[in-house]
């Protein structure tokens, strides 16, 4: 797709001076208009600053429990790519041995039974696919309406992060709020994207998810 290999190749190009516009914007612009409401940046900085040990004394446990949680999922996440690799390398073998312990009267129930597992997996695995897909179309759709550029290639990063648990609208909203900000140099255009990224990702996970995964699984 050489457009969306355009629109990525000039953002990436565009990121050095994003990176320099909020540089510049924390150290010279301290006032920025939020809705037409004036926010003073660093007077809200200079109080998460002197907030911020207090803070971190009585939420140092839960910092503590959370950065292990973290360590365990990284661990987890790796153990399973592991695995999942070494599954597919000889999963003709692994599936034989399986086979070989199934008693022979029980084998052909047992190969339907492998088949509709692998076939559910497969359906979940389309459903997931058609959920990135849709946040992928509709965001890059919406940052086009309402003039944010390189709308192509935030839509995609949108729908590619959808793929990561938890954090991926988080991860995936990030660039959009970069480059609104930089082109338009408003924070109403900021929380205008916010709020977008906000809307979709609600109305798609919570009503359009449960409908497609439920069909994909039949369930």
């Amino acid at each position: 797709f050489p457009i969306a290999r355009d629109e990525f190749v000039a953002l990436v190009g565009q990121g050095p001076a994003i990176a320099n516009y909020f540089q510049d914007l924390a150290e010279n612009h301290h006032v920025v208009s939020v809705l037409g409401i004036p926010v003073d940046v660093r007077q809200a900085y200079d109080a998460m600053v002197r907030n911020l040990p207090g803070l971190l004394a009585g939420q140092l446990q839960s910092v503590v429990q959370n950065v292990f949680m973290l360590l365990n999922w990284l661990f987890q996440a790796v153990l399973v790519l592991l695995i999942a690799f070494f599954l597919v390398k000889d999963a003709h073998k692994i599936r034989h041995f399986f086979e070989d312990l199934v008693p022979y009267g029980y084998r052909e129930d047992a190969r339907d039974l492998s088949r509709e597992i692998s076939q559910m997996l497969g359906a979940y695995m389309r459903g997931q696919l058609t959920i990135c897909a849709m946040i992928g179309v509709v965001t890059g759709i919406a940052m086009w309406l309402v003039g944010v550029p390189y709308a192509l290639a935030l839509g995609m990063i949108a729908g590619v992060t959808a793929f990561i648990p938890f954090i991926g609208p988080f991860i995936g909203v990030v660039p959009a709020v970069a480059v609104a900000a930089f082109v338009s140099q408003s924070m109403s255009k900021v929380v205008l994207v916010l709020i977008i990224y906000f809307a979709i990702s609600n109305i798609i996970y919570n009503f359009v998810s449960p409908k497609v995964f439920g069909d994909a699984v039949h369930l």
